[in-house]
């Protein structure tokens, strides 16, 4: 039992360091790009399937509510946050389809679309980043270092950041990390 706790905290800190090392400057360009959607009046819609749903919502919180200090609300709206919209949707449709329907009936322009994704293979995060395209809606993809077949459907104004993980114990706690790490950086740009 030791010893699976020593590997596992291994393994996170070498993801960790590795975030930092490979993935700083990413971080820093999809916060200015994320903070830039604010600046303009878009709003931040994210998404995820199953635990990666946990982490859409609690992005979309945060943005809206605050992370480490008050301040006014951001408009963020998490696409899996509404059971009732989504199990609607899901038994008149293709379960595939429960983000990709709402993106066309609200998303705008200068919104943007941030998809946590486990492995990169959910049909309904591809559906979403499809339909997002077809608004000319920017995303950001987070998702385990294989990227699975989101990265084909990447467009040239996506970001992805995809993270030194292939298992979801230690993707999910890296997710984490580096949402927090854009919270914080869309609050420094936006209110110092």
């Amino acid at each position: 039992m030791l010893e699976h706790i020593a590997q596992r905290t291994d393994s996170l800190s070498s993801g960790f360091i590795e975030i930092s090392e490979r993935l700083g400057p990413t971080l820093a360009q999809v916060s200015a790009q994320l903070t830039q959607t604010l600046l303009t009046e878009g709003r931040i819609l994210t998404c995820g399937v199953g635990q990666q749903a946990a982490l859409a919502q609690m992005f979309s919180t945060q943005l809206n509510h605050k992370l480490n200090q008050e301040r006014p609300a951001l408009p963020s709206l998490c696409l899996n946050a509404d059971a009732i919209l989504v199990s609607s949707i899901a038994s008149g449709r293709s379960g595939s389809e429960v983000y990709a329907h709402q993106i066309r009936a609200m998303a705008q322009p200068q919104d943007l679309l941030i998809v946590f994704s486990e492995n990169g293979s959910e049909p309904a995060c591809m559906k979403a980043l499809s339909s997002a395209h077809d608004r000319d809606i920017g995303c950001i993809i987070i998702s385990d270092e294989s990227g699975g077949e989101l990265s084909a459907l990447i467009g040239h104004e996506d970001q992805e950041i995809r993270l030194p993980s292939q298992d979801q114990a230690t993707l999910l706690p890296m997710q984490l990390a580096v949402s927090t790490l854009l919270l914080e950086l869309i609050e420094k740009q936006l209110f110092g």
